[in-house]
């Protein structure tokens, strides 16, 4: 009986060891957590070198799960309509996908900020 109480204890022990450890290891996927520096640099480089983009103004990333969500805020080359600055980003949030397939969600802001 002993010996039985004590493999109880220490199989308890482990368990919550394990749990402790997973808890950790997954809480930035719970809570959610911005995109490694690596992956935001090409995602910047990417926009930045499209002709569609003048410039990246803001960019926000978080994961959610394997995927990831891409916010951006960019001033656009000059355009002759709202038609055709929709194309524009419709190209970039399309192309944005292929370049890299974790990325599920764009959101695209256009802005003429200087």
């Amino acid at each position: 009986p002993v010996f039985d109480a004590i493999g109880s204890i220490v199989i308890g022990v482990l368990l919550v060891i394990i749990s402790i450890f997973l808890a950790v290891k997954i809480k930035s996927l719970l809570i959610g957590q911005s995109a490694d520096d690596k992956t935001r640099d090409e995602i910047r480089s990417f926009l930045e070198a499209r002709p569609e983009v003048d410039k990246v103004l803001n960019l926000i990333t978080l994961h959610l799960g394997a995927q990831i969500m891409v916010a951006v805020k960019a001033r656009m080359t000059e355009v002759a309509s709202a038609s055709e600055l929709i194309d524009f980003i419709n190209i970039c949030e399309m192309e944005l996908k292929k370049s890299n397939t974790a990325i599920q969600w764009v959101f695209f802001e256009p802005d003429n900020e200087q």
